[in-house]
């Protein structure tokens, strides 16, 4: 009688532990439908600063790693940049994410700086930007 005990104790176990079938065709329409809710509140970090340093990196000339100070935020959604508002900030633009020619984006010019989502960032004095999270760096004054 213990033996039958413990064998339905196991089937039920057993039962109770399984996931339930589900349909493959359903998670594909909750992800499209998933994904166009995030695109539609994609969150956006825009801000102006200005040209201390600008510089192709030595690690890859497709980067250009611009130093700016006197930021003012324009959207700000995540609160990130007063943490650039003391030391600046340094950001790694590719250069196909540029409005203008590198050369144009010389100290004293003031550029837009557009971020996407919650920007990944280093902690150090100034932090950095990788490319990643830069949308688009626009020139707006010689």
């Amino acid at each position: 009688m213990k033996q039958v005990f413990f064998l339905l104790a196991a089937l039920i176990l057993l039962a109770a532990c399984s996931n339930p079938a589900e349909d493959p065709t359903s998670s594909v329409t909750d992800v499209s439908s998933t994904n166009q809710t995030m695109e539609k509140t994609t969150m956006r970090t825009i801000f102006t600063g200005e040209i201390t340093n600008s510089i192709i990196s030595d690690a890859d000339s497709a980067i250009l790693q611009l130093t700016l100070q006197s930021i003012q935020k324009i959207a700000d959604p995540e609160d990130i940049v007063p943490a650039f508002e003391t030391n600046g900030v340094i950001l790694n633009v590719p250069i196909e994410k540029l409005s203008s020619k590198p050369e144009t984006l010389t100290t004293g010019n003031t550029v837009n700086c557009t971020l996407k989502g919650l920007p990944v960032m280093t902690m150090s004095i100034p932090p950095q930007i990788p490319g990643n999270s830069i949308e688009k760096v626009e020139l707006l004054t010689n």
